[in-house]
């Protein structure tokens, strides 16, 4: 009887093991998977990255103004932004969302900007040239907003 009572308690103390194992690796993997971002949390925040590039390539500015954060649409009325996107010596010729560095609640987003400016060169009218900018965007009730740096 002491053969058998033996092996019961090998038999449960290997099953509380196993199940022991298994509850790390799945708070493990939940854990993990808690802090990074999907793959679709980033295919969203780039195609709307990209679609308020377009909207500011092609002076939509109402739907440009429509990406910003609502703390900067609260303190930068819809007149003013447009204002100042128009007054600026700078023309974008392309916008290209490349990479993306997201946590749950906050993204940066490097963007590849083609422009041009009058150039302050003699006989040169204008030049144009590219350049990668990293860009901020935040999750604020499950929307992703662009937070522009002033």
């Amino acid at each position: 009887m002491s053969t058998q009572l033996s092996r019961q308690l090998s038999l449960r103390a290997m099953k509380s093991r196993t199940g022991f194992r298994v509850l790390m690796i799945a708070m493990v993997i939940s854990l993990l998977s808690a802090c990074a971002s999907t793959p679709s949390q980033e295919t969203d925040i780039k195609q709307r990255a990209q679609a308020r590039w377009d909207a500011v390539l092609a002076g939509d500015w109402d739907s440009a103004y429509s990406y910003y954060s609502p703390g900067y649409r609260s303190s930068t009325s819809r007149v003013d932004f447009e204002i100042a996107m128009r007054l600026r010596k700078v023309r974008w010729t392309s916008a290209e969302v490349q990479e993306s560095s997201c946590t749950a609640d906050a993204c940066t987003l490097d963007t590849k900007l083609g422009y041009r400016i009058a150039s302050p060169v003699p006989g040169v009218n204008e030049w144009k040239n590219s350049t990668v900018v990293a860009e901020r965007w935040v999750r604020t009730d499950g929307q992703w907003w662009f937070v522009p740096e002033e």
